[in-house]
């Protein structure tokens, strides 16, 4: 996983003591860049088939528009950070009934999962894909957390290691295997910054709020 092992390799060589400055986007942006506007984050309660009560999962559509001038192949990825240290990324042990449950609630045919979301995507208007990122439900302890988007650009940016790292990645395979890292890649990925209001108990009722955006290299 690209975005676990880069955001693990910078926390190593930061605890090390090195000095090690994130580069940040471009302020004009000089690569190709997908428009997409998003909804709500929101909450849904889902009874599965297995299960005797219901289950918080969360989730949040958008909309992509390819207006680079050229056709473009999208891979979205959607990762949830919260403020406790916990990492959730969209799509993982969410079984496909919360989409379908989803989908139904909005009574939106186009509406797109994961799957069939990612992949080529057309230029102009009329090609423009609707598709929804969902997640487990996050530590009740969080006060506040952060979604990053990535697959919206095509901005990249090497950045070279004060010291090797060793982390571990998964294959082509699925295997698990150790690797030393001397650079990592960056992307321009979209940040998303979201609050907690009220108490724990309440949040599935009351939402969250979302405050601002940036562009980040991650």
């Amino acid at each position: 996983m690209r975005s676990l092992a880069t955001a693990f390799a910078i926390a190593v060589a930061m605890s090390a003591g090195t000095a090690l400055t994130v580069p940040k986007p471009a302020e004009i942006p000089r690569h190709w860049q997908i428009d997409a506007t998003f909804g709500e984050l929101l909450p849904i309660q889902v009874k599965l088939p297995s299960e005797s009560l219901p289950r918080t999962f969360w989730y949040i559509r958008y909309k992509v528009t390819n207006n680079t001038g050229q056709d473009r192949v999208f891979i979205p990825e959607f990762i949830l950070y919260t403020d406790t240290g916990q990492v959730i990324r969209a799509g993982e042990k969410v079984p496909a009934e919360v989409f379908h449950a989803i989908k139904e609630l909005y009574g939106d045919p186009l509406l797109l999962d994961a799957a069939s979301v990612a992949g080529k995507l057309l230029q102009g208007a009329d090609n423009a894909k609707e598709g929804v990122a969902v997640w487990t439900d996050f530590d009740p302890q969080a006060a506040s957390f952060d979604v990053f988007v990535s697959g919206l650009s095509g901005e990249t940016m090497e950045l070279e290691l004060p010291r090797p790292v060793r982390t571990v990645e998964t294959d082509a395979f699925g295997n698990r295997i150790e690797v030393v890292k001397t650079k990592i890649l960056l992307a321009k990925t979209l940040q998303r910054h979201y609050v907690v209001p009220g108490e724990a108990s309440t949040r599935a009722t009351m939402g969250v709020k979302f405050t601002d955006e940036e562009w980040v290299m991650r």
